[in-house]
């Protein structure tokens, strides 16, 4: 990891910088947003933030100004040989190190997402310093756990993404502004979190409707969710499988247990309230999903595109999500001078509803997802049988109709990663890579997360680094493992 001073990065990024424009440079103010001495003590410009804090951290990370598709491609659970998003440069094969120059076509993927993050991060921190400051709010309770939660998610995603993570709160820099390590940086996340979760869980709200549209959140569903984003945090920021096995499974056991009951999907409005990932990862003409899906519910299906082939027959399987969740396609759109490795005989066709009427709910964390964590959970703390009857009683059988498994445990941790890559693969940001990351089974030379972005490390200054390809520490930086 590379470690730098970054007190002229804070002063970029930390302070007050408001988060309406994502596209602000780290060397740039934003003159669009009230000074700071009225953000920092107006209640209702507070509230106002407060109330933006879930939409701009779902926005980030729906976006195709985000790592979310490189990493969907990247993970062989998406296929897409189309330069865009930056979904061809990573995952072409063999696979090569990340271009993090400033100058690459494709730098805004790491850039808006690093600049983005640390913005909501900045303001979640603005607000928790007025709530300790005394400033009254109309909604004290729901200000003060929503700011926290967003300070935890925040720190949680920039350490499930990137190889450092610098920390602040409302109480200003962590660490005297040096970089800590992605482990680091989710314990102080966690922390975090667990905060959240008591002050929720001690407190009676509901959000108002425009802070989630389509949804009723009180403190109690508040609070399981923000139990389940433990539980995905905590999982999903293993690099390898060892440290896979040395996650907090009783932790993360503890989070499931309280976790979502119902969907948490907001309702799109097309126009704050959209989600740019589901809509070029299904639609027609752009992705497809890869093979290695396909073979999952079809082993007749090769996992990886023959040579010499064109068209592939369609699939069959007993799984009845095949027919209702994927569509079949007789031809290619792909250039083979690309690779035809990125060929695909399947597009993801569950959110045609949604890239038909554009105000849908857009599901972004399922209650499968939960189970499934729990289901881990129990498969890694030895006790089977409990793991088994949690995959048993989900989707496996109430949606794909397949029988019930075994309690073996290679049965049960089979059964977990096919849920997560058919039920639900392009929910939300990264899950498809975090998963394949902590199961050895991103191909040779895959990042393993990404850098701190190139025009970051200029303006700090810093020396520029990169990852992939063999670039890194050779394991933690880079997969040495692999699906084949």
């Amino acid at each position: 990891m590379k470690t730098n001073k970054i007190f002229v990065l804070f002063s970029l990024i930390t302070f007050l910088i408001g988060c309406d424009d994502f596209d602000t440079n780290l060397d740039v103010g934003n003159p669009e947003n009230p000074n700071d001495e009225i953000l920092a003590t107006d209640p209702v410009a507070l509230e106002s933030t407060t109330g933006t804090l879930i939409n701009n951290w779902f926005q980030t990370t729906h976006s195709y100004e985000s790592p979310v598709f490189a990493m969907a491609t990247m993970s062989d659970i998406l296929t897409c040989s189309w330069g865009n998003f930056g979904m061809r440069d990573t995952s072409s094969e063999p696979r090569v190190a990340f271009n993090n120059e400033g100058s690459y076509g494709y730098a805004y993927i790491n850039e808006t997402f690093f600049n983005s993050m640390y913005s909501i991060l900045s303001d979640a921190n603005t607000v928790m310093y007025a709530v300790n400051s005394g400033v009254e709010f109309d909604n004290p309770e729901a200000v003060e756990a929503v700011a926290k939660f967003a300070q935890a998610i925040v720190i949680g995603y920039l350490a499930m993404t990137y190889d450092q993570v610098w920390l602040s709160d409302e109480n200003g820099v962590i660490n005297e502004g040096e970089s800590v390590d992605y482990k680091e940086a989710m314990d102080f996340a966690i922390s975090k979190l667990d905060e959240a979760i008591d002050f929720t869980n001690q407190s009676s709200f509901t959000l108002p409707e425009t802070w989630v549209p389509g949804m009723t959140i009180d403190n109690n569903y508040l609070a399981a969710l923000m139990n389940s984003f433990g539980a995905r945090m905590l999982t999903m920021n293993a690099r390898n499988s060892a440290e896979r096995d040395a996650t907090d499974w009783e932790k993360v056991l503890e989070y499931a247990n309280n976790g979502i009951t119902t969907d948490f999907a907001p309702v799109a409005d097309d126009i704050v309230w959209y989600d740019l990932y589901k809509t070029y990862a299904v639609y027609p003409g752009w992705a497809r999903v890869d093979l290695y899906v396909i073979n999952k519910m079809d082993p007749s299906t090769p996992a990886y595109w023959p040579e010499d082939t064109q068209t592939l027959p369609e699939s069959t399987s007993d799984d009845a999500r095949l027919a209702t969740d994927f569509e079949y396609l007789s031809s290619q759109d792909f250039n083979a001078a690309r690779g035809t490795y990125h060929y695909s005989s399947y597009r993801y066709s569950r959110y045609d509803d949604y890239i038909t009427e554009w105000t849908t709910p857009m599901p972004e964390f399922v209650v499968a997802e939960n189970d499934m964590y729990k289901a881990e959970a129990l498969l890694r703390l030895n006790r089977y049988s409990e793991a088994a009857a949690v995959i048993n009683s989900g989707t496996r059988t109430t949606r794909g109709q397949l029988p019930n498994i075994g309690t073996t445990p290679e049965e049960i941790a089979e059964a977990i990663h096919y849920e997560r890559v058919v039920e639900f693969p392009f929910t939300s940001y990264g899950l498809n890579f975090f998963e394949m990351r902590k199961e050895n089974l991103l191909q040779a030379g895959t990042m393993l997360h990404f850098p701190v972005p190139g025009t970051a490390l200029a303006a700090i200054p810093a020396e520029y680094y990169t990852f992939g390809g063999t670039s890194g520490e050779a394991g933690v930086d880079y997969s040495t493992g692999g699906w084949r």
